[in-house]
């Protein structure tokens, strides 16, 4: 089917001249609220974010050097201004936060001659800029500059890379998989990278999110920080020149030399969104879809092959299984299981995870694993099935891996082991991204830096990792509930996640212990449901293994049957780090979910966001003795409506689930058709 956008938008052509010899300031208000954006534009060009008068970040200078022909820091003169609004509606195809998404902002385009301009448009929730160029060709991007100054009194949550240990691999190099580090912007040391998005509380109150969107054939930004200053200057993986192969079982495509530009890329085009959410408490942030409004639209015709849905994963348990008439592994029996178990509760996929051929040659197979047999099982028994492949292995013949894998009948893949956000590393994710879509193939990123709206092109990118998710409690400790609540107020606000969670081995703050082939996680097992509510991505597993679910079928029902697209999001109310209290419709139906630290809290939710009518209330809590045995989940129903409230009552590192199903109504998951809409 194709989708179009239908709204409205009205241009106007301020001024057409020839040029305008001296610096000139430019104002642009949002639509409705108290937002706005300051540019000026001389020999330089910057950008001051404004809210309820008070300045939250000056970014400037900005802008692109490239090849000779411009440079930030000598522009020519403004030679034309336009200004347009626009107020529409977008339909995603796979709706993450809203079926419906009003896309209202007020615009400004800055010329500078007739090759290059500077778009910046103003948002209720958000300011984005980003450039354009017009040159017959392929150019040479040099540098792009982009310098964020903020408040001396404002703090950060950032994510700072480690570097490899290799010597000839510099620190552009990571999985994306850190804690945040909560400190004040002028002590980020100006020697640490930090990869977006992060998150910055100004001395106002206010908060900023701060991403890119609109990512193509381009690297990622990154920030370091200006010594003593609460400043960040933009830094970029430069082009590869040179690749080696690096790591044992899992093999990777490493840079070992680089040019001295970022990129070669044509000369007619548009370059990447700098983007800053702007909210007045850390909770409307989650709300937050501005990367996805910024994004290209869709470029599918058709996407009713794109499925939504659930999995199970078996790589983080290792494939234990108990309670079974048969040795648990890399086998058949152990897969079948799997399917049997997928099928029984409901859940739309299995994972064949590593292991179901060579890492490095995914043509050979695992002789004791009947892959094509348990595709053709899987589908009799209406499960799809998704194939984990190695980036550096599946580079080398994608296109015949993908028709083989489409020809045994799976329904997606997951690419894993990139490690880079370099101009080469964004154009392979295009490639797989187009490739598999050709084959009504889904596509799972691991090793994946941050979304940046890619899915809104290709909705058949249904998630992907870009965050230290529950794989890390097998090792490490690092997954403690402050990390958990620090993820929706930061890693979130890019897009999906792949967390991988449902742990049914649940320890408190002083019973945790890293286990490696029985991980249990940080917090309350209602925690890990709320999870799933929470943290947004059409695609989600259930980590833990089969015959621990199969012990709380109760639970595993409800838990499988929670939706991975919403079509109504209302953040009620979070702290970052802290706790968070929100509330998503799927259809008829509405979930009030809630996480907390280590810390027992309580709160009370008016139900006032439900249409009139009774709903019956499923409610999964904390049992009595959560804070000492985290796995006592309490279950209990009730008929609750608009003029009633539920009481939370947290564990320590607990967690909160309501369902609330609209009682004598159809489950009618479509939204009502608006007059405007756009993919």
């Amino acid at each position: 089917m194709m989708l179009f956008r239908i709204g409205l938008a009205m241009w106007v052509i301020v001024a057409a001249v020839p040029s305008i010899a001296s610096a000139a300031s430019f104002r642009v208000a949002a639509p409705q609220a108290p937002l706005e954006a300051v540019v000026q534009a001389g020999t330089t060009l910057s950008l001051e974010v404004r809210y309820r008068d008070n300045t939250l970040v000056r970014a400037g200078p900005i802008g692109l050097d490239i090849d000779g022909r411009t440079r930030a820091e000598a522009l020519p003169p403004v030679s034309g201004e336009q200004r347009r609004s626009v107020d529409e509606v977008i339909r995603p195809a796979v709706p993450e936060k809203r079926a419906l998404i009003p896309d209202r902002y007020n615009e400004l385009r800055l010329d500078f001659g007739e090759s290059l301009s500077a778009v910046f448009r103003v948002y209720d929730d958000g300011v984005a800029y980003r450039f354009e160029t017009r040159y017959d060709g392929e150019v040479t991007i040099d540098s792009e500059h982009a310098t964020l100054r903020f408040g001396d009194q404002d703090k950060a949550w950032i994510a700072l890379a480690t570097c490899r240990k290799e010597p000839e691999l510099d620190c552009f190099h990571t999985s994306f998989e850190e804690n945040y580090t909560e400190v004040a912007l002028r002590d980020v040391l100006p020697g640490r990278q930090a990869f977006l998005p992060l998150l910055v509380r100004t001395q106002s109150g206010a908060y900023v999110g701060v991403t890119e969107s609109d990512l193509w054939d381009y690297p990622g930004l990154w920030l370091r920080g200006v010594q003593g200053a609460p400043t960040l200057r933009a830094e970029f993986a430069r082009y590869p020149l040179q690749e080696r192969v690096f790591g044992g079982e899992f093999k990777q495509n490493m840079v070992i030399r680089r040019a001295d530009y970022i990129a070669r890329t044509a000369g007619d085009r548009s370059f990447p969104w700098r983007v800053f959410m702007v909210a007045p408490d850390a909770a409307a942030l989650v709300g937050n879809d501005l990367v996805y409004r910024l994004a290209r639209p869709l470029a599918l015709e058709d996407v009713s092959w794109i499925h939504p849905g659930k999995s199970t994963e078996e790589w983080i348990t290792s494939r234990v299984l108990h309670g079974v008439d048969f040795v648990s592994g890399l086998n058949t029996d152990t897969y079948r299981y799997y399917i049997d178990f997928a099928a029984e509760y409901g859940l739309e996929y299995m994972m064949f995870d590593a292991g179901w051929s060579d890492n490095d040659d995914n043509t050979k197979l695992n002789p004791a694993i009947d892959v094509p047999g348990l595709i053709a099982y899987a589908r009799s028994k209406g499960v799809r099935v998704l194939l984990w492949n190695e980036a550096n292995a599946l580079e080398r013949n994608l296109d015949e891996a993908l028709d083989r894998y489409a020809a045994w009948g799976a329904s997606g893949i997951m690419m894993d082991f990139m490690d880079r956000d370099d101009q080469k590393t964004l154009q392979l994710y295009e490639r797989v991204a187009k490739a598999a879509a050709q084959r009504r193939l889904v596509v799972n990123l691991h090793g994946a830096f941050k979304p940046t709206g890619m899915q809104r092109a290709y909705p058949n990118l249904l998630t992907r990792e870009g965050v230290l998710g529950h794989e890390f409690n097998m090792w490490s400790d690092r997954v403690t509930p402050d990390h958990a609540l620090t993820v929706p107020f930061v890693r979130m606000l890019a897009g999906p996640l792949d967390w991988e969670g449902g742990s049914m081995q649940n320890g408190t703050q002083k019973t945790f212990r890293a286990v490696g082939e029985q991980p249990m996680n940080q917090g309350t097992r209602t925690q890990q449901m709320a999870q799933y509510v929470i943290y947004e991505s059409p695609l989600q597993y259930l980590a833990g293994t089969p015959s621990d679910y199969r012990t709380a079928p109760e639970f595993t029902r409800i838990l499988a049957g929670i939706p991975t697209t919403w079509d109504e999001t209302r953040p009620i109310e979070g702290a970052v780090g802290d706790y968070l209290v929100l509330a998503r419709r799927s259809g008829d139906t509405w979930y009030v979910a809630a996480m907390t630290d280590w810390t027992a809290r309580s709160f009370e939710v008016p139900l006032s966001f439900l249409e009139q009518g009774r709903y019956a209330a499923t409610i999964v809590a904390d049992g009595l003795n959560a804070d000492r045995y985290a796995g006592d989940v309490r279950i209990e129903r009730q008929a609750v409506g608009a003029n009633d409230s539920l009481t939370l009552k947290l564990a320590p590192g607990g967690g909160y689930v309501a369902r609330l199903v609209r009682i004598g109504s159809a489950q009618d998951a479509a939204p009502s058709s608006p007059a405007q809409t756009s993919p």
